[in-house]
């Protein structure tokens, strides 16, 4: 369980601290609480040919009135349902997956938020998000952190090698992102539906003289039921470096095509940056990072719109599974098309929070 208190003032009201950024009264009050509660159910065995086998379900567990409730979540779309469901199967040759989750590269790369770890909600890459009214910039693409255009969480098959020589690679295969498997999509040419999902990741990790050294790539591709819209093809790399109590991490993505836009849009160049600098003594994780992301405003003959997010992450481990923690940040939305340029947000907001993981 994971409870928030939370401050913040920003330029551009309306967007109140709710689940997925709901969009709030005209003026807010500035604070509130929130809170995101998982259960992760987990197991495992050994068949009688050696073969491991573990079995993942994570469960979303806060209380939702369903559809229409007074709770702000109004979509119909309970979070009392899964989040992921895998079950996976590993022996010398590596390991398969199949099942609900994230692609490989969300398990294998590295950025800032590996880095700041534990502290706060993970920096630039944690979930301060639902806090400000990052959305205020029309037509933005801005992911929530540094990250590669993927097919969230979609039954998919994956399969990740087993590390030789500090090298491991892992690919993954799913057909459609908006499904779980139950039912086939319809390839209409008339609908924007991304498909035919690829991604693939490798890492490489050692150790040299006492520090640690990590880095990776990805790569995600997917056709598209539109032929009037674009194949996706998007990327990152990432590092991160260990000394001691210290940790370094970088990563910077890019969307080389995105299958969100048509053939004919134009300036629809995306790219984002993050880094991130961690370090843990005795029971404290301290962190820092800052992330900056391009958005070419689509159709535009020119101008970019741009985020800059920077935090400052702390917490305390009390043992037995309990942790306070509080993170501070400010974060700046700038609209690349000057007839947009009101909705521009900056602001600052602090949270502050108790977790506990058991």
């Amino acid at each position: 369980m994971d409870f928030q208190v939370g401050w913040t003032s920003q330029d551009r009201e309306g967007w109140s601290p709710t689940p997925g950024g709901v969009i709030g009264p005209a003026t807010e009050r500035g604070y509130s609480v929130f809170q995101r509660t998982f259960i992760q159910i987990n197991a495992s065995d050994t068949t009688d040919n050696g073969i491991k086998w573990e079995f993942k379900v994570k469960l979303n567990a806060d209380a939702d009135g369903g559809p229409g409730a007074s709770n702000g979540l109004k979509n119909g779309k309970a979070r009392d349902a899964s989040d992921s469901v895998t079950l996976a199967l590993s022996d010398a040759w590596g390991q398969v997956i199949v099942g609900a989750d994230h692609p490989v590269y969300d398990r294998m790369t590295f950025g800032s938020g590996e880095a700041v770890g534990t502290a706060g909600t993970g920096g630039v890459d944690g979930n301060w998000a639902r806090w400000f009214n990052y959305k205020s910039i029309s037509n933005q693409r801005f992911e929530d952190g540094a990250t590669t255009h993927d097919s969230t969480t979609s039954s998919k098959i994956q399969y990740v090698t087993p590390r030789i020589e500090g090298f491991q690679a892992g690919v993954t295969y799913n057909p459609d992102s908006i499904t779980i498997g139950r039912f086939r999509s319809t390839d209409a040419p008339t609908q924007t539906l991304e498909k035919d999902w690829w991604a693939g990741a490798v890492t490489y990790v050692n150790n040299f003289s006492g520090i640690d050294v990590a880095f990776s790539g990805d790569i995600e591709e997917n056709s598209n039921t539109n032929p009037q819209s674009r194949n996706g093809l998007s990327g990152s790399l990432g590092s991160l470096i260990g000394y001691g109590d210290w940790k370094l991490g970088a990563r910077v993505s890019r969307k080389f095509r995105d299958g969100e836009t048509l053939s004919t849009d134009t300036n629809t160049s995306f790219t984002m940056y993050d880094v991130g600098v961690g370090y843990v003594i005795g029971p404290w994780a301290l962190g820092v990072s800052y992330m900056h992301e391009d958005v070419g405003t689509i159709n535009m003959p020119t101008g970019k719109d741009t985020q800059d997010t920077a935090a400052l992450s702390g917490s305390y481990n009390l043992g037995g599974g309990l942790s306070l923690y509080s993170e501070l940040f400010w974060n700046k939305d700038k609209a690349g098309n000057p007839a947009s340029a009101k909705s521009a947000n900056e602001g600052t907001g602090l949270i502050s929070g108790v977790r506990v993981k058991f």
